[in-house]
């Protein structure tokens, strides 16, 4: 398999001849353009052979570049290498939404599967008509068929397409292949960008260079990490353009709002015309006290919304002989990516390439259209590898500013954020607070659980449409708290109740969004409810869990950590030992992040106990995670 930027595009390989294509309507563009050609390609085959596999979703360094591949290989019963995936371009591939919730290979790679095993069968039918025989009496091996019988005669895949045109619509109901049958997937393969990656050969967006290109830097305003607020876009009060004048290359300043950049011939003399220019900004005023994340987030206002209301939690909390109330604080955190975001822009008057690293390329184009009053349709995002983010870091925004810095001097241009920059921008994953009220019944049943939790809300927008006054600099509440809002656990009386509420901060998705936050308070909840019943918590869980794949992982991956049971802390060790953070239940499948955790919880997270010390944290000896989208 090969990652490559430089593959035929989806209108020059739909307009050849040579070509088996398996393709799906391409989505309508929101302004409504026609496409010459508006079918996307999932899966296309050439008379030389060569496969080439589309999808919209991008490679955050989790490896469905190789795993995509497997997939399609798999299918079509050629090699892993002979597959090269094009991901994540906007004018190639299909828009398959954001990258996000490990969506890619549960919903994405079932229609590529499809495609491939559908290309297959029509490809067996060819080789059938071109070697007399009947398709039951063939086999493919390694992009060739073989005639069964005892000629041993054989056709490649591009034998059987010269002089051929031929373009499939998807069949959602074609036969794949039987997973008894697989040879690839499920099988160990190696990733091909990991030793371009150790060597240093790997092309990053960073290292992205184009012909006639400058170099720019923003400036950016002072209200760090705000994108909410009267002032947003409005406090720029002078540029004193002269106070670079005696820095050699400066090509232009744009400022447009309270977006300011500098544009120079190289990229010192832009990083130094960057912290030399003098700017004055207005006086503006945040008045939200962080420093008390808990009271911060109670005081911000809410939207309640009932997930879940089973039993009559309220009458047993108030019959229960111990009730248990706790708070638990997940704090703000940074994406903090090894390298500040990069990218390159080239706008001309008959359109905008962009080189980025976006999440969401087709999310990106959108707010580019926006930005610039261009058709989506001329918009073309070509996207490269960068600094891993398990979520939204500043790969948008820099977009963004190397568009409008390219606009106006209709060259390429190349903007790097400094880490500086990076930091305080960055659209940092939100914080949440949750309150959780339950209590055990009779023979250390599950007779209570009241959980509430508040989580602003992570749209973050991309920044030039606040900065230049595109969009309204308005807090919007997103319904976003409720993942894995409802516990693994078998209460008797289950009340869930999530308290929609708008961003206090700029904040944007991280690694679960409110997943990480809602398990660890269920799971450290229930480790406080094994406690009270004199129970081990490992057998506590399973004596309260309904499902059966959860409760064997459970099993199995206690005995790979080495658990050992008892009630209460590990009495023979100073450093607690926890067990992998979490089962991972989305679309009926189960994941576990890794085998064991010889450390505290996760740094940050303040445990608020109405009877115990707040250093007693440390003394919890089990903490298992569990997710239930």
């Amino acid at each position: 398999m090969t990652i490559s930027t430089n593959t035929p595009s989806r209108l020059s390989l739909l307009q050849r001849s040579g070509l088996l294509a398996v393709t799906v309507p391409r989505k309508a563009q929101s302004d409504k353009s026609r496409e010459e050609e508006p079918k996307d390609i999932l899966v296309s085959i050439t008379d030389e052979d060569q496969i080439f596999a589309f999808s919209g979703k991008v490679d955050l360094g989790t490896g469905i570049n190789t795993a995509l591949a497997q997939i399609v290989a798999e299918e079509l019963d050629v090699p892993v290498e002979a597959v090269t995936m094009v991901l994540g371009h906007t004018s190639d591939v299909p828009d398959d939404g954001p990258t996000i919730a490990s969506l890619t290979m549960q919903v994405t790679a079932v229609p590529m599967r499809k495609a491939a095993a559908q290309a297959r069968q029509h490809l067996l039918k060819l080789a059938a008509s071109a070697l007399d025989t009947d398709v039951s009496n063939l086999r493919v091996v390694a992009g060739r068929v073989h005639s069964l019988d005892d000629t041993g005669r054989s056709i490649s895949f591009g034998e059987l397409l010269r002089n051929r045109r031929d373009h499939l619509d998807l069949d959602p109901a074609v036969q794949v292949k039987d997973i008894s049958d697989y040879q690839i997937v499920g099988k160990p393969v190696p990733r091909t960008d990991i030793p371009a990656k150790a060597l240093g050969t790997f092309q990053f967006i960073h290292d992205v260079r184009v012909p006639n290109m400058l170099h720019g830097r923003v400036v950016r305003p002072p209200y760090a990490s705000l994108d909410s607020g009267a002032f947003i876009g409005k406090s720029l009060e002078s540029v004193d353009r002269d106070s670079i004048a005696h820095i050699p290359g400066i090509v232009a300043i744009v400022v447009k709002g309270d977006f300011i950049g500098i544009i120079a011939e190289r990229e010192e003399q832009a990083a130094e015309a960057a912290q030399s220019l003098k700017v004055n900004w207005k006086p503006w005023v945040f008045d939200t006290d962080l420093s008390n994340l808990q009271n911060a987030l109670r005081a911000n206002p809410t939207k309640p919304r009932r997930l879940i209301d089973e039993g009559d939690v309220d009458a047993a909390l108030a019959s229960a002989e111990n009730r248990l109330d706790r708070t638990y604080v997940w704090p703000y955190q940074l994406h903090a990516s090894i390298g500040p975001s990069c990218a390159v822009a080239d706008a001309q008057e008959d359109g905008i390439t962009i080189w980025a690293a976006p999440q969401s390329p087709y999310m990106l184009r959108t707010d580019i259209s926006l930005l610039t009053d261009v058709p989506e349709h001329r918009i073309n995002i070509i996207r490269l590898e960068a600094a891993g983010c398990y979520g939204r870091n500043g790969a948008d925004d820099v977009a963004a500013d190397a568009v409008l810095l390219s606009q106006a001097v209709r060259r390429p241009v190349r903007v790097q954020l400094t880490r500086e920059q990076e930091n305080l921008w960055d659209a940092r994953g939100s914080s949440q607070l949750i309150d959780v009220s339950g209590a055990l019944g009779p023979g250390g049943s599950l007779l209570a659980y009241d959980f509430q939790s508040r989580y602003p809300s992570n749209a973050a927008p991309t920044l030039a449409l606040f900065l230049t006054g595109r969009l309204e600099p308005v807090a919007q509440i997103r319904d976003k708290g409720d993942r894995t809002a409802r516990p693994q656990y078998n209460y008797e009386n289950l009340r869930v109740t999530i308290h929609d509420t708008a961003p206090i901060v700029r904040t944007g998705w991280l690694r679960g969004i409110s997943a990480l936050p809602n398990v660890f308070a269920h799971e450290s909840f229930i480790d406080e409810l094994a406690e009270e019943a004199r129970e081990d918590p490992l057998d506590f869980r399973l004596r309260h869990m309904s499902d059966p794949r959860a409760a064997a992982l459970t099993r199995a991956t206690a005995e790979r950590a080495g658990w050992e049971r008892r009630v209460g802390p590990n009495p023979r060790t100073m450093t607690p030992k926890y067990c992998a953070g979490a089962v991972l239940r989305r679309r009926n499948i189960y994941t576990v992040p890794g085998p064991e955790l010889h450390r505290p919880i996760l740094p940050g997270w303040q445990k608020l106990r109405s009877t115990e010390k707040p250093d007693t944290l440390t003394s919890r000896a089990w903490l298992w995670a569990k997710t239930r989208a």
